[in-house]
């Protein structure tokens, strides 16, 4: 990928689908989810709750899209777990110009969101609530392997001025 990567990281609830799809569209690029690979790849295993490394093979295979184009991809890359992951994605992707944007909210609202939610049993959402929230609510933050934007996600994101921070980032 000789383009653009946009990492639009944060905390499970923080808003980054719904920042990835709007962003997406203003900066004419295309976009990953590693949730919905995950999902699809979910689909074709008969017992894929029970293959917990799901999700790894879903992000490997977003970094994996080879394309000149540039690409926004949002997933919750959580530091002490992902940093490696993350680096190695970026370095095998060919991106020259990565830029993450944080998805910066209050852990409470995030959980809270987060907690409401409904979506496919793979994702095991109940489960990591209970087992990883506070963990995960105590070292939030971002990857640090690129230019970072922090954006408040509490409020609806003025899409047209982060897509002009991004390019100027990037530029």
């Amino acid at each position: 990928m000789d383009g653009m990567l946009v990492l639009v990281n944060g905390l499970p609830g923080a808003g980054k689908t719904t920042l990835r799809v709007a962003l997406s569209r203003f900066l004419n690029t295309w976009f990953l989810s590693k949730d919905a690979i995950k999902e699809a790849l979910a689909g074709c295993l008969e017992n894929a709750v029970e293959v917990t490394e799901l999700g790894v093979v879903a992000t490997d295979t977003v970094w994996t899209k080879e394309s000149p184009v540039d690409v926004v991809i949002d997933s919750w890359w959580f530091k002490p777990r992902n940093l490696a992951l993350a680096r190695a994605g970026i370095e095998r992707s060919g991106a020259r110009r990565v830029v993450e944007v944080w998805c910066d909210i209050p852990a409470d609202v995030a959980r809270s969101r987060y907690a409401s939610r409904q979506r496919a049993a793979i994702h095991r959402d109940r489960q990591r609530l209970a087992e990883n929230w506070d963990d995960w609510a105590a070292h939030a933050g971002p990857l640090g392997l690129a230019p970072t934007l922090m954006i408040d996600t509490t409020h609806e994101v003025d899409v047209a001025n982060l897509a002009e921070r991004i390019r100027a980032t990037t530029a």
